[in-house]
């Protein structure tokens, strides 16, 4: 069955992201400890701006406590992203192909502002960020949540959903969605041309 709407991840999908290399930076901009920023990320503060309940301004204060000094949050969000690596061009053309046909958004594990690291003119619509609807990945409540984000009485059978998370893909199959395991771009296309895709 072709889906009427795909939803990719954002990490490790269209965004690929290196944990060391955002503690590099933190320790060459901030001059401190990595296993303090280690401990940092290992910590509840992540958790807790992945559900919307903290934010830039915590992580400021955090990282302040830290370095000694103070740090402003748009310095904090700097610091954050900075776990992105380059973008994979080739999928987000490949998303901005599909949405000629079908709805293409994004489910993701993110605060909403990892959004001002998408390409120019890159769309993903309905962009549904964890910290917006209070839920993570994998919980029944996540995926409900982005079931009525999409609306238009989308059954689960008509979604695909793109994650490179295995405990992921497994809770949308669960909910009846189509998932496919991402690897890298060309079993992915693969996958995608199976289903008739893009």
């Amino acid at each position: 069955m072709t889906p009427a709407a795909v939803l990719f991840d954002l990490g490790g999908v269209l965004l690929p992201f290196d944990r060391e290399r955002r503690v590099a930076t933190i320790v060459r901009q901030l001059n401190v400890d990595a296993d303090d920023v280690r401990e940092l990320f290992d910590g509840p503060l992540p958790w807790r701006m992945d559900l919307g309940e903290a934010d830039e301004t915590d992580f400021a204060a955090a990282f302040a406590e830290m370095a000694g000094r103070p740090i402003a949050p748009s310095t904090a969000r700097a610091l954050i992203l900075s776990v992105f690596e380059p973008l994979n061009e080739e999928l987000w053309r490949l998303a901005a192909d599909l949405r000629r046909s079908i709805i293409v958004g994004g489910f993701s594990d993110n605060p909403a502002f990892v959004a001002s690291v998408f390409p120019d003119g890159a769309l993903l619509d309905p962009m549904i960020f964890s910290s917006e609807i209070g839920a993570v990945k994998p919980s029944d409540a996540a995926f409900a949540a982005a079931e009525a984000r999409l609306g238009l009485g989308l059954g689960g059978e008509a979604v695909l959903f793109i994650d490179d998370g295995s405990a992921n893909v497994a809770a949308a199959q669960r909910r009846g969605w189509d998932a496919i395991r991402f690897t890298d771009n060309a079993a992915l296309v693969a996958e995608l041309a199976a289903r008739s895709l893009p």
